[in-house]
């Protein structure tokens, strides 16, 4: 498809009319072509200039008047629409109306976004009649002269930084109309945060182009939360109007945070929080904004405790208050700062926190920097549901890293190695809930714009990929590259084309009934540019063949092929049993684009051409141990089951349940050795079957193992076992039953 026939496309058809006239531009370019000597045509070329930007200061025009209208629209709902319940306006108003202006905001919302994706889409238009023109100029031996269109770009930049502001305010509204319908108060509330947290998050990744689609879905239920602003107050009120937006202070929806996390040289804790055991624990540094010099900045230490689900103990993250001046005795040499009490809480999690950092010998340092833009969405009165989305996600290396005198981290303002940063190409979803998701959740979630990544973690992507060469396990989102390493998965790949459920939740990476796409996805994602592929050392073996090709994961299961159960004799924790997924071979792998390469100069810890012997990458989800006692039980049913009949059918073989036989005290009947002849009959009959439900009780156990180890999305019961058991039974019952006939009737 060409770009103009997709240009036209995307037009809506009641706005067309306000879109940059591609095709009759086009057309003018192609006729000074036909004509040709357009060396010496300067008036057709001088026309095409003025005509030029002529359109560029029409679509600047209306770019600014579109601005303006929204505007004054959100002026006009903000003073109709009351604070909250205990505003007199909230008397005068009724229910309907207040529906009416939820509505309102909800055509408020598609307008914003509506002129967002416009700007976009016809500066780009706009680059590829000058890139034609320029190379027409070109061809003709004219000096290539660049068309003017320095004020619509300034215009694009105004449009795509009064999203945000927009954002803002639109939250606020939704937040006012959600209280005066629910009749409640708490228009001047500010979120104060906990110092523990426990609740249940779900991560997802989104596109860039889908970020501000999803965040005005989110706002229709959650308000942002800004620190230390009101959710729609009273006093927010000034802000809101487009007359007083030549003020210093703008609206931003999102603020930077950088957390440094800490490991062991070795990567203990990497492996730990990877493998999943019950308390694995991780240290981090968080800040918000930028940070300074200051002895007194405020910094936070935080630690996260992973507790397994069957325990019944949910996962905690606890964090404390440390001044700037204090955090490396505190970490490093295990000193409390000096307005920290032992006996008080943060004394007592700083005190346990240093332990951690000096187990068993093994000192932590700060390996890794997360630094990204985070806007958040939760009720300034509740923690029950909370959306963050970070954008801008970067990875940094800390260990080795230069720093000023006295610092306890890396000196950013000094030159930043490309091998020493990762640049994550999508945005990061969570979705963190202390019970059952909200209905509008579920359909957030399944509405295709989100791809769920359940154990997606920062710090595991970023050490996989700043230290590769000390890895035994990759993080489960990587997959082979087919040059004997692991790079992250994309966001189609991460799509399991087998997962219904998966389907269910991102239907645009899948086909429809006819074999077609169900929506028309935008161009494909970036890759990790610049991120060197995990190196594996492990020889070749028997291995889960994983064939990607093209935009989707397509995973080849066999019940021949085997899935290698292999120890983790490393590290601090019991020997456990982990599936793990073998590097792949070379004719089998993804395509990869030469993005992906290594740089040519690494640090010590990611040049290492000694490679760690060491499985490619942990299973995507965990196995419930409850799944395999499950799958246990239905082979010890079956198992009993097939004991009876089998000791029935002996029974039956050795005349025992025929009367008068066993102990020969009394003379022989005649019919009772017909009735022996049929017992011996029917229990011939009956152990074969008994046998037969052993043998197919063990090859189905065996079976479903394989099945779940390797997560195959297939049926689980036994539609065939039940009806053999029955047809086999009824066969031996059948005929025993007519020799037992003919012998009472002889």
């Amino acid at each position: 498809m060409g770009f103009q026939t997709e240009f036209e496309a995307k037009a809506k058809p009641n706005e067309r009319h306000n879109y940059v006239r591609y095709a009759a531009f086009k057309s003018k370019i192609q006729e000074m072509m036909a004509q040709g000597n357009l060396r010496k045509d300067l008036a057709s070329r001088e026309a095409f200039v003025r005509d030029f930007e002529s359109e560029v200061k029409r679509l600047t025009r209306f770019a600014s008047s579109s601005v303006e209208n929204i505007w004054m629209r959100i002026d006009l709902v903000h003073g109709e629409l009351p604070t909250d319940a205990k505003d007199p306006k909230a008397q005068k108003i009724s229910l309907y109306r207040v529906q009416d202006i939820e509505s309102s905001i909800n055509g408020l919302g598609e307008e914003i976004l509506s002129l967002g994706l416009f700007m976009s889409q016809n500066l780009e238009a706009f680059q590829n009649l000058a890139a034609k023109f320029e190379g027409v100029l070109r061809e003709s031996g004219v000096r290539p002269k660049r068309l003017e269109m320095s004020e619509y770009e300034s215009k694009c930049e105004e449009v795509e930084g009064l999203l945000e502001t927009f954002l803002v305010l639109l939250s606020d509204l939704y937040a006012r109309a959600r209280r005066v319908k629910n009749n409640k108060e708490g228009g001047d509330a500010v979120w104060v945060p906990p110092e523990s947290f426990q609740r249940k998050t779900t991560k997802y990744w989104v596109k860039t182009e889908d970020l501000m689609r999803v965040k005005f879905e989110i706002i229709k239920h959650l308000p942002l939360l800004i620190f230390g602003r009101k959710q729609g107050g009273k006093t927010e009120g000034c802000s809101l109007s487009f007359m007083a937006t030549a003020g210093d202070e703008v609206l931003r929806d999102s603020q930077k945070i950088s957390s440094v996390y800490y490991d062991t040289p070795d990567l203990q804790v990497y492996h730990n929080r990877l493998l999943r055991h019950d308390f694995a624990s991780l240290v981090r540094v968080r800040w918000y904004g930028e940070r300074d010099q200051s002895k007194g900045f405020p910094l936070f230490v935080e630690r996260k405790v992973h507790r397994e689900f069957w325990t019944g103990n949910k996962s905690v993250k606890e964090r404390c208050p440390v001044e700037q001046q204090h955090i490396h005795a505190a970490l490093t040499k295990g000193d409390l700062p000096p307005n920290v009490a032992s006996s008080d809480k943060n004394g007592q999690l700083l005190a346990s926190i240093q332990a951690f950092l000096a187990e068993k010998g093994k000192k932590q340092i700060p390996m890794v920097r997360t630094q990204y833009m985070r806007s958040a969405f939760q009720e300034a009165t509740s923690n029950a549901v909370r959306i963050s989305i970070d954008t801008d996600l970067k990875m940094i290396r800390e260990k080795n890293a230069p720093r000023k005198g006295g610092d306890w981290c890396r000196d950013m303002t000094a030159p930043l190695p490309p091998q020493d940063v990762v640049n994550f190409p999508y945005t990061v979803l969570e979705v963190k809930l202390q019970d059952e998701p909200a209905e509008w959740v579920n359909r957030l979630t399944e509405g295709g714009l989100l791809v769920a990544v359940p154990k997606f973690s920062k710090f595991q992507n970023g050490m996989a990929l700043l230290y590769p060469s000390k890895l035994r396990n990759s993080p489960w989102w990587f997959l082979p590259d087919g040059k004997g390493g692991m790079s992250p998965a994309n966001f189609e790949e991460m799509a399991d084309t087998r997962d219904p459920f998966l389907e269910k939740a991102n239907p645009t990476l899948f086909d429809d009934e006819n074999g077609q796409p169900q929506q028309r996805a935008p161009a494909g994602p970036k890759d990790f540019k610049g991120l060197p592929p995990v190196k594996t050392g492990r020889p070749a073996g028997p291995e889960v063949v994983e064939d990607i090709g093209g935009d989707k994961l397509d995973r080849k299961r066999s019940f021949g092929k085997k899935v290698r159960n292999l120890f983790v004799s490393k590290g601090d924790g019991p020997n456990e049993y982990h599936i793990m997924c073998l590097p792949m071979p070379q004719a089998l792998s993804r395509k990869t684009s030469s993005s992906k390469k290594m740089a040519s100069e690494e640090p010590d810890d990611s040049s290492d051409t000694t490679m760690t012997p060491r499985a490619a990458a942990i299973v995507r989800t965990r196995i419930e141990p409850k799944t395999f006692f499950a799958n246990e039980r239905t082979f010890l049913s079956w198992l009993q089951v097939s004991v009876i009949v089998i000791f029935m059918a002996f029974s039956l073989m050795d005349g025992s349940t025929v009367g008068g036989l066993v102990g020969g005290g009394k003379k022989k009947n005649p019919g009772d050795e017909h009735r022996m002849h049929a017992s011996q009959i029917s229990g011939a009959l009956l152990a074969p079957v008994g046998i037969a439900f052993m043998a197919y009780a063990l090859y189905m156990h065996k079976m479903r193992t394989m099945q779940i180890l390797r997560r195959e999305t297939v049926r689980f019961d036994d539609p065939r076992g039940p009806v053999l058991m029955v047809c086999g039974l009824a066969f031996a019952c059948i005929v025993a039953y007519a020799i037992s006939l003919s012998a009472i009737i002889n």
